[in-house]
């Protein structure tokens, strides 16, 4: 669940059984040509995913090993590419370790609680979180859903 949109950062909790974990992403970025946010191009800062649910399938590469990437294509969002020829959707949204917005690139960070580093928003003891969460999701793939909580103002995704 989201509980704060801010102009440069959205903060949230990741609820799985027992386990809560702090979230941290880039702030929503809406993109005129579909759904899924703004992708990063240039000096264009990527957005947050919407709000939604999505399957988390398996991701493991060299730079992010045994984690999670987010997939539901009617909102933009795939895991290992785009389709050719869309002109809009966004691939290989991760939930991996990092402490704030400078270690995304679109992905959700997780800690074990909130904090600042240097004067910024962030997630920290990322590494315990995620291996907390490994041992609770296992190696399948499972659903979620991200939304904002009760009172948070949510945002238009289209």
């Amino acid at each position: 669940m989201r509980h704060a949109y801010l102009p440069g950062v959205t903060l949230g909790k990741l609820y799985c059984g027992s386990l809560t974990l702090a979230t941290l992403e880039e702030p929503w970025i809406a993109n005129p040509f579909g759904p899924g946010g703004q992708a990063r191009q240039g000096l264009r800062r990527e957005s947050c995913i919407p709000d939604g649910t999505y399957e988390l399938q398996r991701h493991d590469t060299l730079k992010h090993p045994d984690v999670w990437a987010f997939y539901n294509p009617t909102l933009g969002v795939f895991h290992n590419s785009v389709p050719p020829g869309l002109p809009f959707g966004r691939s290989a949204i991760l939930i991996h370790t990092g402490n704030t917005t400078r270690d995304i690139e679109g992905c959700v960070l997780v800690g074990l609680r909130h904090g600042h580093i240097d004067n910024t928003d962030a997630v920290l003891e990322s590494r315990m979180a995620l291996e907390q969460l490994r041992a609770r999701l296992g190696t399948q793939n499972h659903s979620i859903v991200i939304r904002p909580i009760a009172g948070t103002s949510e945002v238009s995704h289209v």
